[in-house]
């Protein structure tokens, strides 16, 4: 698969989101590593979330960490 089938296929399986804003900035970073730290704040400025952060997000949001609206 090239470079710019993925990337297709990655954009089409992405996740939307409207506003949303990491809410409890300690949990969240006592909670997730550095790396995805940035990788979900990253997603947040895009406005979607690729697949394999999904769940991360959907654990967040249930915990409270990541309010969307």
């Amino acid at each position: 698969m090239s470079f710019q089938e993925r990337v297709r296929k990655e954009a089409a399986t992405a996740q939307p989101v409207a506003n949303c804003e990491v809410n409890d900035f300690d949990a969240f970073s006592s909670l997730v590593p550095p790396a995805l730290q940035n990788a979900v704040l990253d997603a947040l400025r895009a406005g979607s979330i690729p697949p394999e952060l999904q769940p991360l997000l959907r654990r967040l949001r249930e915990a409270g960490i990541l309010v969307c609206t």
